[in-house]
């Protein structure tokens, strides 16, 4: 348990030298196994984040006894629905030096109520407030955590549009990939609120939110596919893409959830451009985004839930032919993807064949006239011995 639970220390503290304490590794496991036993019920978003949060939990309560570094959160989950989660646990969680000391004063105060109480019973004892207890008159006073842009809810909520979840949901339940959900909005939240990995002074694209979540939805989608899985995100469905975010904001399910009025939909834009879509992957890639723990938690190959819809029943291990008008067709064997010389160039289709033979008998025919005229001879006893 321990490595897993030092890695999520070491990308808290990158700046820390050395070999991490022992005592913040003992706490952050400590606060994990409890976590376990009294908030056992999390919803499967937040599950992905209970060993973070917990590390996140050790580094704010032992940062000034063991001077830490500045702590740099990233979590692998939207900063709201982590935010929450961090609270909940802040709550919930006790210290193990805060559990020793009030077992230690409950034994105390259990002998002591022995002497004056034949029942024995152990007086009530008060635990250690939580930080967010201790510090409850001063949240007024308190700066925003480094490694965020937005420094409270207000100017998060401004910057992620209220319309992103249900446009999310839906596309990725149109195009069969409900496994991508979680994954999707904690990219497209990750890029909107989280300083650039690396800025190259440019500004880089601005607004197109829609394009930015077709972009987000492709480079999760294709993670989590593997490379056995690449070939199946074809252009088609790149299309398809663009117009399901396109024809969302009429959506009725979406409509329900998000409203009608112009704040719900800030930044929406009804026509997303395949070069605005290229243009956010170019900055994800470039930038540096997709080092961040929002994609590097995702598992290469895991496989997309909910699959269904024209490609479900698709033969992953199909051979790839361009019919008339470029649409793929499909056959038994291996299929096309890209780096492998299965490409659209080398598919042997039947307009190819056809061509191939009048091409070949008409060059037998004009080979036949040649060597009727004289100007070829061939030596049978040659080719035999050959």
């Amino acid at each position: 348990m321990s490595r897993p639970i030092e890695q999520a220390l070491a990308n808290l503290i990158p700046r820390h030298p050395g070999a991490l304490p022992f005592e913040l590794v003992e706490l952050a496991s400590s606060l994990l196994a409890q976590s376990r036993n009294k908030c056992s019920n999390l919803k499967p978003d937040e599950e992905v984040a209970r060993m973070y949060a917990c590390a996140n939990l050790a580094c704010e309560r032992l940062k000034t006894s063991l001077n830490l570094p500045p702590i740099e959160p990233r979590p692998p989950i939207p900063p709201r629905v982590y935010g929450k989660l961090y609270a909940y646990f802040d709550r919930t969680l006790i210290s193990s030096a805060a559990r020793q000391r009030a077992k230690r004063d409950g034994v105390r105060a259990g002998g002591k109520a022995v002497n004056a109480n034949s029942e024995g019973r152990a007086l009530p004892q008060r635990l250690t407030p939580s930080k967010g207890k201790s510090f409850e008159g001063f949240q007024s006073q308190r700066t925003a955590k480094r490694g965020l842009l937005v420094k409270g809810r207000e100017e998060r909520d401004g910057r992620v549009p209220r319309w992103l979840g249900p446009v999310v949901r839906l596309l990725c339940g149109e195009m069969g990939t409900r496994g991508a959900v979680p994954h999707v909005l904690a990219g497209v939240e990750s890029i909107l609120c989280l300083p650039c990995p690396h800025p190259k002074g440019d500004k880089g694209m601005q607004g197109k939110l829609p394009a930015l979540v077709a972009a987000v939805w492709f480079l999760v989608v294709v993670r989590l596919r593997g490379v056995d899985g690449q070939g199946v995100e074809t252009m088609a469905r790149k299309d398809r893409v663009r117009e399901v975010l396109g024809g969302a904001g009429g959506d009725e399910g979406v409509l329900e959830r998000v409203g009608s009025g112009e704040e719900a939909w800030m930044g929406w834009e009804e026509v997303v451009f395949e070069r605005d879509v290229n243009s956010w992957r170019k900055e994800i890639v470039g930038k540096g985004w997709k080092e961040l723990d929002w994609f590097t938690n995702i598992g290469d190959g895991v496989g997309v839930e909910g699959e269904g819809g024209e490609d479900a029943d698709a033969d992953p291990d199909a051979d790839v032919e361009m019919g008339e008008n470029g649409e793929v067709i499909e056959s038994a064997g291996r299929r096309a993807r890209p780096g492998t010389m299965i490409q659209e160039q080398y598919c042997v289709t039947r307009e190819k064949r056809e061509a191939f033979i009048e091409w070949k008998e008409m060059m037998l025919a004009h080979i036949e006239e040649v060597m009727a005229d004289g100007y070829m001879e061939r030596d049978d006893a040659e080719v035999n011995a050959q």
